[in-house]
């Protein structure tokens, strides 16, 4: 039997006005954040550079039976190609499993027990992704122990506080900040070392962090959430029943997951393609100085931070001045501002006329991509934290990541076509992707909110959304 579950107290203030265990939380995203971005900011790179060459590529373990799988799949493809399909899968299913990771930590091993799994697999995935050998089985272990940690370590965020506390979806934000810190600054040390000494080097500073991240959160550990019984062993009269307007509310939330799942599917090809494609086709000069193309990235994380400042403090004017765009309102926002970023690629591909391109075209692209991260990613955490039928908040949540599984599969896909079309078209469709995804909330947001959001609970809803 697991612990009694731990009270949220809104008297608990050590964290910056939370509680004190969500600055363990956020310094164990912040770590793994820091890995996994520096992975997957040198990911296309180091494959296409050096790994997937020859006399490199021989070395990697099980190589031959993956290739010939891949290739019965989505048929002959080129290195690059093959590339893109690489971080496609690996993108993907590690945000895939955190359904089957949230599960886990409902029904059998409860939240602290996995998340502890989950980064002891993680900090031995990272470990074996610094030898070309290992490379696919460090594959395999990051996707198990991402989907053990993610889904879970955000239920336990959720669990420090009550359901009216309105610093709720301020803690959310503050866990998307530590996200982007680790963006922020793996780029500047993952891909520096990468680029400029060696990729080796680049993915041993990933693994460095995540078994930091391990240390910070078995230190946290007496100030998170303790285990709650599972519904799956509790006795029978204890267990939670959905309701048909359970079932309901569950397919609504799950809807508007359609439009986060596009805009993934758009805004991470910012990791995959983009670096290749800014290497060949972008001025990459600085009075002098070669600028490597994984700073890109590390403009994406302070961006994404002052992203997310401006959209809180706009979201309290606008609560000061009287009702809020309802939560679906602001994630088609959210999609348009993405669909914006790309367009910028694409006036910058037409202004160069087969010549480079200047760089403030994928400046002004990470500016709009940025400021569309706060209206989605934290808006749809709260609201799911929020709105999920209880006993399904964890499960839940690992749907919103399966969001983001079907978006990476869709960006490497897409990434392995990139070859056949020219760069503007190339990013013409992934504006016209997330402008679909913002339409289709636009005609049946109002519709799904109402039904997520019943009238009487409308009004304190937005209050706490705030």
């Amino acid at each position: 039997m697991t612990e009694p579950s731990q009270q949220p107290s809104s008297e608990d203030t050590a964290f910056f006005g939370h509680p004190r265990g969500l600055g363990y939380i956020v310094a164990t995203e912040a770590c793994y954040a820091f890995a996994y971005y520096g992975m997957v900011t040198i990911l296309t790179l180091y494959m296409t550079q050096q790994l997937f060459t020859p006399g490199h590529v021989e070395n990697i373990l099980g190589f031959g039976a993956y290739s010939h799988l891949m290739q019965g799949v989505f048929g002959e493809k080129t290195p690059l190609a093959l590339a893109s399909l690489t971080f496609g899968l690996a993108t993907s299913l590690g945000y895939a499993t955190p359904m089957l990771g949230g599960l886990i930590g409902d029904r059998w091993l409860g939240q602290r027990r996995t998340v502890i799994l989950g980064l002891g697999l993680l900090a031995a995935g990272y470990a074996a992704l610094v030898t070309e050998q290992g490379f696919l089985i460090a594959i395999a272990l990051i996707v198990v122990g991402a989907g053990l940690v993610k889904s879970n370590l955000l239920g336990q965020l959720g669990r420090l506080y009550g359901p009216d506390d309105p610093r709720r979806t301020r803690a959310f934000a503050l866990f998307l900040v530590a996200v982007n810190v680790g963006g922020l600054l793996t780029p500047l040390v993952v891909g520096t070392l990468g680029e400029k000494v060696g990729w080796a080097q680049g993915l041993l500073a990933a693994a460095i962090s995540m078994g930091l991240g391990l240390v910070v959160y078995l230190a946290g550990g007496r100030h998170l959430p303790s285990d709650v019984l599972s519904e799956a062993r509790a006795p029978a009269a204890e267990r939670v029943r959905l309701t048909p307007h359970d079932w309901r509310v569950i397919a609504a939330l799950l809807l508007v997951l359609v439009a986060a799942t596009l805009n993934t599917g758009s805004y991470n090809q910012a990791f995959n393609i983009f670096p290749v494609w800014a290497k060949a086709h972008v001025n990459l000069n600085l009075f002098g100085f070669q600028m490597p193309v994984t700073w890109f990235s590390a403009m994406d994380g302070i961006l994404t931070i002052i992203g997310i400042a401006v959209a809180v403090r706009f979201w309290a004017w606008q609560a000061s001045r009287g009702p809020e765009p309802r939560e679906t309102s602001r994630v088609a926002i959210g999609c348009a501002l993405t669909a914006a970023g790309f367009l910028m690629l694409v006036l910058g591909s037409l202004a160069a006329a087969g010549g480079k391109v200047a760089i403030i075209a994928p400046v002004l692209f990470f500016i709009l991509v940025d400021s569309a991260i706060p209206w989605i990613d934290t808006v749809i955490q709260a609201f799911f934290s929020r709105a999920a039928p209880a006993g399904t908040t964890t499960t839940m949540l690992g749907a919103y990541y399966l969001s983001f599984a079907g978006g990476n599969f869709l960006v490497g896909l897409l990434g392995s076509f990139y070859e056949a079309m020219s760069p503007t078209v190339f990013w013409l469709i992934h504006a016209a992707i997330v402008g679909f995804g913002a339409l289709f909330l636009i005609l049946v947001g109002p519709s799904l909110y109402r039904l997520i959001t019943p009238p009487a609970a409308a009004g304190s809803t937005r209050a706490v959304s705030a």
